[in-house]
């Protein structure tokens, strides 16, 4: 586009032009008409025109002259701002960038230009940056290495360096990636050197290679350890390739034992036939406790002269000097331990001992596996022999399921005529009662029709007979009557008639009925209080002849002048449960029926010669007596005899009856004297309107009542 001057020139050149267009056509004109005379002052008005041409289009040349210079300054400021915002702009991008970058001279190595992370990177300012040169940045060893770089970019254009040191202002030491360029600026040439610190990375990447290092050998000891799953060879193989590893001379391993209490000597590697002896006479000493297996970590000793370990003290005296030990661990558990040994002193650093540690945990994962499989080939073997075994002895099997059978068919039928022979027995116990009792009752009624006639016309001799006959007759009819019952308790068709009893009134009848006999053997009856005691439904019949029975009992078995206590209480199905295992012996389910009502508890206790321990079972069942005779009443009664055995087995099916159970508790015959026995009855409460509220039942346990003096009847 042409500028604003040239278009001017053009302008006047163009009037120009056009002034002589219009003077030479003015002059042809005027020539033509034949007016020379006005020749002149055509010249005049043209010269006038060209010269008003000329001023005026030297004015506009000026106005755009001036307009030109005004537009080129503009954009002269316009290039100044620019080139500030370049500044600026590359300003930003050094001070922004990510790694530290440095503008070096390439002729002198002086630093022209750093960004913040340069001189943070390197811990100097600005102003000491710049009195430094590039080399004095890098460590003194490495200075040689940087200026090789810098001759690479000066022949090359650029160049690269990894891990180059540098030095810091505090003196510390970093490894730096650099990449070099050389810039050309016209009149001169810089180096721009970029920096980023990779001390972390390098040292990631050597552990990374550490690591994989350590997995290929890890990868290559399992993998040969699990060639052969025989223990030995795998331990074998273990400590010959760890050793080798590690660059030690000779080692050991141990096993802990099945209880894992000790160590046992597995594999060893290079050490003497001594050492090994010494060795496992040191470790199975209890006052030398291998530190792994109290601590379960590993440790090491450079010089074993200093260590104070067994295996230490032992390595020690055959001649070695350094020591390293690691634990072989499988889930969490120590199944053995590893110790490498060298001739020259060593020390082992930590990652190597972490390492060692490493291998022990999975090789310990291996010896387990080898454990397991010699284990699982010994219950292999035992299960072969028992195979065999069981082979041999399943047909003396088949032989003895034979004979089984015939023996269960043998019992089968032994318990069918086993249960014949009871229903016989008890329809002949029945039928004997029965067809007893007509000519016993003729002989009663005869007897006690002699006795009651004129005794003149009866002798005295005769009379006594008579006497004897009839309380002969009174005594077999008794003993009738229990085997009636007896049979109808076994048969379950035993009518029991209940209704609401005070056992008060129970007792004051039975105490009237042995009252004689009380009184005749001269012992005392210490009845406690049960004017408290609620009513309860029972048959009256049977309980005046349940406790008339046991209080016979009691009087039977106490001596001349003894005494018997009857005691009562109220229990709840707590207490009766805290007493289980002495109830089960005596009746096995009654504790698992017990209904949730409370129990009336009645005990009649005598202080005769006591019941053993193995006959307190028996002397509930039928026609089963205790005792030597003279352990007896020795009174004129019926007790002069041992009697039928037939009156606890009546107690115990009549309380049955009752939905309640008897037992008795005793130290038996061999204890101090006049311990006596314990008969205990137990029958549930069926709460009446007419008795009055439990005790219990107002926060107390129980109610008991004990032997009183004042309220005790001497008899």
């Amino acid at each position: 586009m042409p500028s604003k001057s040239e278009v001017a020139c053009k302008a006047l050149i163009v009037c120009t032009v056009l002034s002589v267009i219009l003077l030479t056509v003015a002059a042809f004109i005027i020539v033509w008409q034949g007016g020379s005379r006005h020749l002149g002052l055509l010249h005049l008005v043209a010269a006038s025109v060209f010269l008003c041409s000329f001023r005026y289009l030297r004015k506009i040349s000026q106005r755009i002259k001036k307009a030109e210079e005004d537009a080129h300054l503009e954009e002269l400021w316009e290039m100044q701002q620019a080139i500030e915002k370049s500044e600026l702009r590359y300003k930003s991008l050094l001070e922004g960038g990510g790694d530290a970058i440095f503008v070096l001279n390439s002729e002198n190595g002086i630093l022209e230009e750093v960004n913040q992370k340069g001189t943070d990177l390197l811990g100097y300012s600005k102003e000491e940056m710049e009195r430094l040169s590039a080399k004095e940045l890098v460590s003194v060893a490495e200075r040689r290495k940087f200026a090789e770089l810098v001759r690479r970019v000066k022949k090359r254009g650029s160049a690269a360096s990894e891990g180059l040191p540098f030095q810091r202002k505090d003196g510390s030491i970093f490894l730096g990636s650099v990449k070099a360029q050389l810039i050309d600026l016209r009149d001169e040439q810089v180096v721009q050197v970029i920096i980023r610190d990779v001390t972390y990375r390098s040292r990631t990447e050597r552990e990374i290679k550490q690591r994989n290092r350590e997995l290929s050998i890890l990868n290559r000891l399992i993998a040969l350890a699990n060639e052969s799953l025989q223990l030995p060879e795998v331990l074998d193989v273990v400590l010959r390739e760890t050793l080798d590893v590690f660059a030690a001379e000779g080692g050991a391993i141990h096993l802990m034992d099945g209880e894992g209490n000790g160590t046992t000597l597995a594999a060893t590697y290079a050490i003497s036939e001594a050492l090994r002896e010494n060795v496992v006479l040191t470790a199975q000493r209890e006052d030398e406790q291998c530190h792994i297996v109290s601590s379960r970590r590993w440790h090491c000793v450079s010089d074993l002269s200093q260590a104070r370990c067994c295996m230490a003290r032992a390595a020690s005296a055959d001649g070695w000097q350094s020591f390293a030990a690691a634990p072989l661990l499988a889930k969490n558990r120590l199944v053995g331990v590893i110790h490498l040994m060298t001739r020259s002193e060593r020390h082992f650093s930590s990652d190597e001992m972490k390492f060692l540690t490493t291998i022990g945990t999975q090789i310990g994962i291996v010896i387990e596996h080898a454990r397991l499989f010699v284990e699982l080939n010994r219950k292999t073997d035992e299960l072969q022999r028992s195979h065999r075994l069981l082979e041999k002895s399943s047909h003396q099997l088949a032989i003895s399921q034979n004979r089984l059978k015939k023996n269960l068919l043998q019992v089968e039928r032994a318990n069918v005529e086993l249960e014949r022979l009871d229903r016989m027995k008890n329809h002949f116990l029945g039928m004997v009662s029965h067809e007893f009792k007509t000519p016993l009752t003729s002989i009663i009624s005869g007897t006690q029709f002699l006795l009651a006639a004129d005794d003149s016309r009866i002798p005295a001799e005769s009379r006594q007979v008579l006497d004897m006959v009839l309380g002969g007759g009174m005594r077999l009819h008794e003993i009738l009557n229990d085997l009636l019952k007896v049979a109808r308790l076994e048969a379950k068709s035993l009518t029991v008639n209940k209704a609401p009893l005070q056992l008060r009134e129970v007792f004051e009848v039975v105490l009237e009925r042995v009252e004689p006999l009380v009184r005749e053997r001269n012992q005392l009856v210490a009845v406690g209080e049960m004017t408290l005691l609620p009513f309860f439904k029972g048959d009256r019949e049977y309980l005046e002849e349940v406790f008339a029975n046991l209080l016979e009992n009691a009087v039977k078995f106490t001596p001349d002048g003894g005494q018997i206590r009857i005691e009562t209480s109220l229990v709840d199905k707590g207490a009766i449960l805290r007493k289980k295992g002495l109830l089960d012996r005596f009746h096995a389910s009654f504790t698992t029926q017990l209904k949730e009502v409370p129990y009336l508890q009645v005990e009649i206790s005598d202080s005769g010669i006591g019941v053993d321990h193995e006959e307190q079972l028996k002397i509930f069942d039928k026609f089963y007596e205790i005792g030597d005779i003279r352990h007896h009443s020795s009174g004129k009664h019926k007790f002069l005899g041992k009697g039928a055995g037939l009156g606890l087995a009546i107690v115990k099916g009549m309380v049955e009856a009752h939905d309640g159970m008897v037992w008795m508790e005793s130290a038996g015959i061999s204890a101090p004297e006049n311990t006596g026995s314990s008969f205990f009855v137990l029958l549930p409460l069926e709460e009446d309107g007419r008795q009055p509220t439990l005790a219990f039942l107002d926060g107390l346990d129980h109610q008991q009542s004990k032997p009183d003096s004042d309220n005790s009847e001497n008899h």
